[in-house]
């Protein structure tokens, strides 16, 4: 269901309960003790659904976070492995074969003593 759509359902169920509260006060107006009893616990009703919808609202918002947060790869997957490539890859990084592949080659940078750029 759409925020819009509940948000709309909830609005509905608040004129309905107060549309029904006033029902219940013009029956006691008019001295009909069941009509009272009726129309109250109807507005009562609606007034325990509009706290009822709000709380599934809140559950299912909070579902939808842990399912996103679930679904999104973790941030972090470096290992020792990773960083001990991402060392060897820049201690090389004047090779010719690094150069050909199309790798940034940073002079500023660069490690190796005999480099050509």
């Amino acid at each position: 269901m759409s925020r819009r759509l509940s948000h709309t359902l909830a609005t509905l169920y608040a004129i309905l309960a107060i549309g029904l509260f006033r029902c219940a006060t013009v029956s006691y107006q008019h001295h009909s003790v069941g009509y009272v009893a009726f129309f109250a616990a109807c507005s009562i009703g609606f007034g325990v659904a509009i706290l009822h919808h709000s709380l599934q609202r809140d559950e299912l918002r909070a579902a939808h976070a842990r399912l996103d947060a679930a679904a999104r790869p973790a941030q972090d997957f470096a290992t020792h492995q990773d960083d001990a490539v991402r060392l060897a890859l820049a201690s090389w990084c004047c090779d010719p074969a690094v150069i050909t592949a199309g790798a940034d080659h940073d002079p500023e940078h660069c490690t190796r003593k005999d480099s050509t750029t």
